[in-house]
């Protein structure tokens, strides 16, 4: 951390301080040395957002550095922070946090969860990545490829443009998309939560032209070559009020598949799933700069612990992004 410089002389003397209050206590050297250099990471991150004294420290700029560790990477070798890492790191910021309450410098209210597993950071796909999986939808189809097309699209709106969770796409009902009013209700979130989400001008085209069009393909029994001829439900069709409708009627959860599918078409070499997509149109409004208050209710996160690691995921893409041209 040598070359972490601080410029602050407030938190020069608190790390020097600090030092001395954990040397004084008796703990052992290794700790008296690393935790107060794992706390000058802190105060340095905390300069960095134009933080100059300790009185002035939110508890949110603490938790999105812990952010910052997590996925940042590693200074002695490849990957990211181990969780055993992450855990030395929450353990100095916590002692610190006792240090400024029982010296009387600073109440700082804080206690910091350990990390309990490695912390891998998500897949996002590229803005590009996107363009070349909805363009895969186009793509010529052993089944119908209009109705086919048209799910994709569908399913693609619903996963990237609105962000939601997969069992919260499974779940929807035609009576959830609200065209007219261009939002989606989204009734049975995490937590039993229920929520809008804006539905944007596209995502709202795609999903209009796969229920008037492409859903009644899936649903009804039809002549190979002349699909918009009804006649009855598909024996497999128990539920006649699910958005997505599988090849047997019933309601669609072989999302993977599909994607599986796309992304071979497209030449995407990531791994990825319907949740891939809600971790990339956060990141991409995130990159858009659009404010993490706005990206966290329109994820419906309760917290905004939750959504700060698009920010960083968002800065990541951008280098990488940036590093190809």
């Amino acid at each position: 951390m040598k070359s972490l410089s601080l410029q602050s002389a407030h938190f020069l003397y608190l790390e020097k301080s600090y030092q001395e209050w954990l040397k004084t206590i008796g703990y052992a050297d290794p700790t008296v040395n690393n935790w107060p250099a794992h706390v000058h990471e802190l105060l340095h991150y905390l300069e960095g957002k134009g933080v100059q004294h300790i009185t002035t420290v939110s508890h949110l700029q603490i938790q999105d550095f812990i952010f910052h560790i997590k996925y940042r990477k590693n200074h002695s070798r490849a990957g990211t922070l181990s969780s055993s890492s992450i855990n030395t790191i929450i353990n100095a910021i916590n002692s610190f946090a006792r240090y400024l309450n029982s010296t009387g410098r600073y109440v700082l209210d804080l206690t910091l969860e350990r990390a309990e597993n490695d912390q891998e950071i998500p897949v996002v796909l590229s803005v590009q990545e996107i363009k070349e999986l909805y363009e895969a939808t186009f793509y010529p189809s052993r089944e119908n490829p209009i109705a086919m097309g048209q799910r994709d699209r569908a399913m693609i709106a619903i996963f990237y443009g609105c962000g939601l969770r997969k069992m919260e796409g499974t779940m929807l009902n035609l009576s959830d998309i609200d065209l007219q009013k261009s939002r989606v209700f989204v009734r049975k979130g995490k937590g039993n939560k229920q929520r809008y989400v804006p539905l944007a001008a596209k995502p709202a085209e795609d999903l209009r032209a796969y229920i008037q069009e492409g859903r009644d393909w899936f649903q009804y029994e039809h002549y190979a070559k002349r699909y918009t001829d009804k006649y009855a439900s598909k024996k497999g069709a128990s539920n006649s009020e699910a958005l997505f409708i599988g090849k047997h009627g019933d309601r669609m959860s072989k999302f993977y598949q599909r994607l599986a599918i796309l992304k071979e078409r497209a030449g995407i070499e990531k791994q990825f799933g319907p949740h891939t997509l809600r971790h990339s149109i956060a990141t991409h409004l995130a990159m858009s700069g659009m404010e993490i208050e706005e990206i966290s209710k329109f994820l419906g996160h309760s917290s905004l612990d939750s959504t700060q690691l698009y920010v960083h995921l968002a800065h990541e893409l951008k280098q990488e992004e940036d590093g190809r041209f």
